[in-house]
């Protein structure tokens, strides 16, 4: 005989009430026998506590303690930072921050860096003129 919707349905009820049963069973087991190993535990701590050093009472700490976990700052988003230098012949700008880009460290070897250098002895690159 082929099952119908209905005693699919009633099966499939009665098989999750039949497991709503089991996991509170497991439920009231684990409390009864966490009484059990709480009197077990504290009976151990009791003989053994004062002979913990400091990390081993630590680690007991931390196991017993509710782990909570601190949320992270987010850190807020930084503003795009202002160019402070500037490349004339390309336009290409530098904020100052970081290492300089590649084309400011190619700049500095070429003779137009030299002939400016000359002129402007204490500057590092060419000011952004904003």
């Amino acid at each position: 005989m082929k099952p119908t919707l209905d005693s699919i349905a009633s099966a499939r009820a009665k098989l999750a009430e039949e497991l709503r049963q089991l996991e509170q069973q497991e439920e009231d087991l684990r409390k009864e026998q966490s009484e059990g190993a709480f009197a077990q535990v504290m009976s151990l701590l009791d003989q053994f506590g004062s002979l913990f050093d400091a990390k081993q009472r630590a680690e007991v700490a931390a196991m017993v303690a509710p782990k909570v976990r601190v949320p992270k700052k987010v850190a807020a988003p930084k503003a795009e930072a202002q160019p402070k230098y500037w490349l004339p012949h390309t336009g290409e700008t530098w904020s100052g921050r970081g290492r300089p880009p590649r084309s400011f460290t190619a700049w500095e070897g070429t003779v137009s860096h030299r002939e400016w250098k000359a002129k402007h002895p204490k500057e590092k690159f060419p000011k952004f003129p904003g």
